[in-house]
């Protein structure tokens, strides 16, 4: 049976066209852009603070990781090696309407790893972003405004309210070693023009040394809880009062260390005295300052 001209042609065109396609190599998947691609890297990403961490660090900022890299976003430029590792930690919104992103930061070891072994603090920053036609901008920032707490991890934060009306960062942060234990708190106001510790150097709210004891000289166990109360002062911030319980042990005297050095010497019992108190602080002239009581928590 002969097949007609027609349809032989017809075959002929269509192997030719189908032959063509594959030759050329070119895909038919949509064309995605850069712009669209990193749209959908923020979308997808489970760090909720996202947004504003691209808003901040740009091409730095690795949306399936949660964290930023220094310098990662320039291949050409980057060094791996003890770069840092930036992390959104918290957020607020401010009266004002702007959006403050608190950022904390660990070092890296030689291999560009975190490394909880390293001994250096954690780093805090803070910045403070508008959102604009669906974007968001950076307004003010402040890049390491403390380095607190031990290993890379800065501490506890949450925020307050001692500023009428404005938010206030509060950071407890944790010191230990030989035993001993500590946690001091310290104050930051992202609405300032220059973002300082609003205690100075940090006030001690912890203090234990039970893990050096008994081979310690003096054992304690105590902490105090805060609060703000309202204040009469002009100075714009709620005064800040500690609560503090607990016990402190002393060991014998020396004369009774002497004798328990004899075989059939009986150890003196420790002496425990409270360490409970009160303590107020009021912002003056830049810090807060203890007015009132005593903050009788051991200093190690």
């Amino acid at each position: 049976m002969k097949v007609p001209v027609v349809l032989l042609l017809t075959a002929a065109t269509l192997a030719l066209a189908g032959c063509a396609r594959n030759d050329s190599g070119v895909s038919d998947a949509p064309v995605v852009s850069p712009a669209a691609a990193r749209a959908a890297e923020l979308a997808a990403s489970k760090d909720p603070y996202a947004p504003l961490m691209r808003a901040v660090f740009g091409d730095d900022y690795l949306p399936a990781k949660g964290h930023a890299v220094e310098g990662i976003g320039d291949p050409d430029t980057f060094q791996k090696s003890y770069a840092p590792i930036y992390t959104g930690a918290t957020s607020t919104r401010l009266p004002s309407g702007e959006t403050v992103l608190v950022v904390t930061s660990m070092a890296t070891d030689e291999n560009g790893d975190e490394n909880p072994a390293l001994p250096d603090p954690g780093r805090l920053s803070l910045y403070v972003l508008r959102q604009q036609g669906g974007q968001w901008n950076l307004v003010r920032r402040h890049d390491d405004v403390a380095q607190l707490g031990r290993v890379g991890f800065v501490g506890d934060l949450r925020w307050v309210m001692p500023a009428q009306g404005r938010p206030v960062l509060a950071v407890e942060h944790h010191e230990s070693g030989q035993g001993y234990r500590g946690t001091w708190l310290s104050l930051f106001d992202p609405s300032k023009e220059k973002v300082v510790d609003l205690t100075g150097n940090g006030i001690m709210t912890e203090s234990d040394s039970t893990g050096a004891c008994p081979a310690a000289v003096h054992c304690w166990s105590a902490r105090a809880t805060w609060r703000f109360e309202p204040t009469a002062h002009a100075d714009g911030y709620d005064d800040l009062v500690l609560t503090i319980a607990g016990d402190e042990d002393e060991v014998a005297d020396d004369k009774a260390e002497d004798n328990a050095n004899e075989a059939d010497a009986v150890p003196a019992p420790a002496k425990t005295h409270s360490l409970a108190g009160t303590a107020r602080y009021v912002f003056q002239n830049g810090s807060y300052r203890l007015r009132d009581g005593a903050n009788t928590l051991p200093s190690f």
